[in-house]
């Protein structure tokens, strides 16, 4: 009798507090979920109701690591805002794979040498956009970067009616090189998932990129805490962060012996 295979535990965390974006993000996650998965979705314990300049992101990213510290028993972890607020800390502390919109969705954009473009949101985030996409090595195939003519919240109460328009946008990027076309955002991810878009080149969706890496992710080792090890205190945090914390800092001084 062959083994039964434990079934993936995806933690999907939304880094703002509104619970709108969070039904968008697990509505579409499902559109994508396969047989022998579960998906846990959370929302941020504090921070903006949207996240579209660099205090916010800085906030979302601390909420963002007390949500995966409230949750260590997944098998992975999404960070679903297409800054990916917290995504490096995380991956230094988490006890399972990290993943974030913007990395994941850019890395599947710029696939095989692919020339794409990006439609996003929150003209303050544009200054990290355009440094992501350098870090990644990927600025010479970036034909563009559009912004939609919307805030965060506004897409997620409506993003039916700016289909059309996201649609045109899509097709001039495409005019002016893309061979794809990544959507920046979380509240993109449900007219992706479950109604398309008539565009003349594909649109990538960084939940879908995120989600498929999560589901094939490899989990991760951390050192354990031992009694030879006294634990750093922290202030202001929950004690779960802080175990978390220190659970990382351990598996770094290992590493490093």
């Amino acid at each position: 009798m062959s083994a039964v295979s434990p079934r993936r535990r995806i933690l999907l965390v939304n880094p703002n507090t509104s619970q709108v974006v969070t039904a968008i993000l697990e509505k579409a996650a499902r559109c994508h979920l396969p047989a022998g998965a579960d998906l846990r979705c959370v929302t941020a314990p504090f921070g903006a109701a949207s996240i579209e300049g660099p205090a916010e992101l800085a906030i979302a990213a601390h909420a963002t690591l007390e949500a995966i510290a409230d949750n260590t028993e997944c098998d992975a972890a999404i960070i679903a805002a297409f800054g990916d607020p917290g995504l490096e800390g995380a991956r230094e502390i988490a006890p399972m794979p990290v993943f974030g919109l913007r990395e994941s969705g850019l890395q599947a954009a710029a696939k095989n040498g692919r020339r794409f473009g990006v439609l996003t949101l929150g003209p303050a985030l544009l200054p990290a956009l355009h440094s992501a996409i350098s870090e990644a090595g990927i600025a010479d195939r970036c034909t563009s970067v559009r912004l939609l003519d919307s805030s965060v919240l506004q897409l997620a109460e409506d993003a039916g009616s700016f289909a059309r328009r996201i649609a045109g946008i899509v097709d001039e990027m495409a005019d002016a090189g893309a061979q794809a076309v990544l959507l920046g955002g979380a509240p993109f991810s449900e007219l992706v998932a479950t109604s398309g878009l008539d565009t003349r080149v594909p649109v990538i969706d960084g939940l879908e990129e995120a989600l498929a890496e999560a589901l094939g992710a490899t989990l991760s080792v951390h050192a354990q805490m031992d009694d030879e090890n006294r634990p750093k205190p922290h202030k202001g945090i929950s004690p779960a962060l802080s175990r978390l914390l220190n659970r990382g800092r351990l598996s770094i001084l290992a590493t490093e012996r």
